[in-house]
């Protein structure tokens, strides 16, 4: 039986860059091209496309624009967004609006780009038949059994920040703090989380360490980042290392805030009833070091309690 052809599309304004896209790519799938959002658009309302790779800076359509209404018009199609310039708001976009698979960096590397784009597509021919739900931002949980039944972990070293979002979802979700990463370590072996809200850095320790740990052993539960810090490749590495679902910025929104927790609430339930759809949100891998192997194996011994919540997702 013949496998079934996956579709990449590649947009960018600069005609030579998608040329010599199509000429790296058109050997292993069917290879579309685009020179504006409207074309891109276009292409996809005719045609079933298996993964888009666009640029962000082009005229009169953004590519976080662009992959915001992909991801509205065709959900199961596996969003990569690609520029050559750090523009946080571009970055923090790509991950609210466009919910973006992977950042790729121009110049690119030729390696990583193949890699990435046959992971993209080896996910989404995997779950081509998977109904990808894109919940409503405004959405409200079914009944206050539904509501009662979700816990938020807040990882904070402000007293302020924890006792504010717990003040905001009272009788709506449990939420629990926690001032450090062991204390973060005994609440998610005590409660259900299904929703993480924290700093890149609390008591002087890297949390993305914790979050792309637990994104590769137990993905149900979601991270939101919640910071005042201003740094784009961070957040390029939360995309690919960690796959964040939300990006917050302090001091806290308490409208914004309210609608990304709901939206992650929603969307850690829907993939607990379709496990497969956590494919799409697989991790990058990241360099091992001896910092990193030790905190692995800390937090590792340290949720053994999870394992069990999780063991559906392995028989």
């Amino acid at each position: 039986m013949n496998t079934p052809t996956l579709r990449v599309l590649f947009v960018d304004d600069e005609e030579r860059i998608v040329s010599l896209l199509k000429a790296i790519f058109r050997s292993q799938y069917e290879v579309f091209t685009a020179n504006n959002g409207a074309e891109a658009l276009d292409i996809i309302s005719r045609t079933h496309i298996h993964v888009i790779v666009s640029d962000q800076r082009m005229p009169g359509m953004l590519g976080i624009d662009l992959l915001a209404k992909v991801r509205q018009v065709s959900p199961n199609t596996m969003r990569i967004l690609l520029t050559g310039y750090s523009d946080l708001a571009a970055i923090v976009g790509s991950v609210n609006d466009g919910e973006v698979f992977r950042y790729i960096n121009k110049p690119w590397d030729h390696a990583e780009i193949k890699t990435i784009v046959a992971q993209a597509a080896e996910i989404a021919s995997r779950t081509a038949n998977t109904p990808v739900v894109v919940p409503s931002e405004a959405v409200s949980l079914k009944s206050p059994q539904e509501a009662s039944a979700a816990e938020i972990l807040v990882i904070d070293d402000n007293d302020d920040v924890i006792n504010s979002i717990k003040g905001m979802f009272q009788n709506v979700y449990g939420v629990h703090g926690a001032r450090n990463i062991q204390q973060a370590i005994d609440v998610l072996q005590k409660h259900d989380i299904s929703v993480i809200i924290t700093d890149t850095h609390v008591s002087n320790e890297d949390t993305v360490h914790l979050l792309r740990i637990l994104k590769t052993q137990y993905p149900l539960i979601l991270a939101i980042l919640l910071t005042d810090a201003h740094d784009s490749e961070m957040v390029i590495r939360l995309i690919n290392q960690v796959q964040i679902f939300r990006y917050a910025n302090k001091p806290i929104r308490r409208g914004a805030l309210q609608l990304s927790v709901k939206a992650a609430v929603n969307q850690s339930a829907l993939y607990k009833s379709n496990p497969t759809m956590l494919a799409r949100h697989a991790v990058q891998p990241a360099v091992e070091t001896p910092q990193t192997s030790s905190l692995k194996t800390s937090i590792m011994s340290g949720l053994r309690a999870l394992r069990s919540r999780f063991a559906f997702m392995r028989d």
